[in-house]
């Protein structure tokens, strides 16, 4: 992998200690995730031909989905097909679905309920506990609010584009939750068998 031989090189330059290259690991691969994930997206908007939105996108996606949780994926390549699939649902259903300002807004309502109710949501992998549940709830609701503000300047102002981007956003997020709390449900079921 590009990051472990970048980290023994770092390691053999001396620029970091032992003691550090799993912290410097961790930061090279959520670097390479991130790019990756912006590269998709933009890649996906391209062929939709909705790059303003694949460009609003990112920065919304990643602010509520880092702190609501939801649905991941065993390993990296998995969860890159799986990314893949939930965007270009997402950009198909709101490039293909004639959609109005009406439209996105009760898109927005409806997804939003699902944030707002079942965010975070723990991954079977790593269970959140009390504390940490409630600080990501937390930032899920400030972080979910402000695109709220976002989503409701940019209806009153008809910035289409802008709207579509939030309603886009909310929409994967809630599927992602709503997936991810099948997934921990069923884990549980079966954890509670065996």
């Amino acid at each position: 992998m590009l990051t472990d031989r970048m980290v023994d090189s770092l390691s053999k330059e001396g620029i970091i200690t032992d003691e550090e290259r799993e912290i410097v690991r961790f930061g090279l691969e959520s670097l390479e995730g991130n790019l990756l994930c912006i590269v998709l997206i933009l890649t996906i908007g391209l062929c939709f031909k909705r790059v303003g939105e694949a460009l609003l996108l990112w920065p919304l996606l990643f602010f509520l989905r880092k702190n609501a949780g939801g649905y991941h994926a065993a390993t990296k390549t998995r969860c890159l097909i799986m990314s893949a699939a939930m965007l270009i649902a997402a950009f198909a259903a709101f490039t293909v679905v004639e959609s109005t300002l009406l439209f996105y807004g009760i898109c927005v309502m409806l997804t939003g309920c699902v944030i707002w109710t079942l965010a975070p949501v723990d991954n079977p992998s790593k269970v959140l506990d009390a504390l940490e549940h409630n600080v990501y709830k937390r930032r899920t609701r400030i972080v979910f609010g402000l695109e709220g503000v976002f989503f409701i300047i940019s209806f009153c102002c008809q910035w289409e584009m802008a709207v579509r981007s939030v309603c886009m956003t909310h929409f994967i997020v809630g599927i992602s939750l709503l997936l991810g709390k099948i997934k921990l449900t069923i884990c549980n079921k079966y954890n509670t068998k065996t």
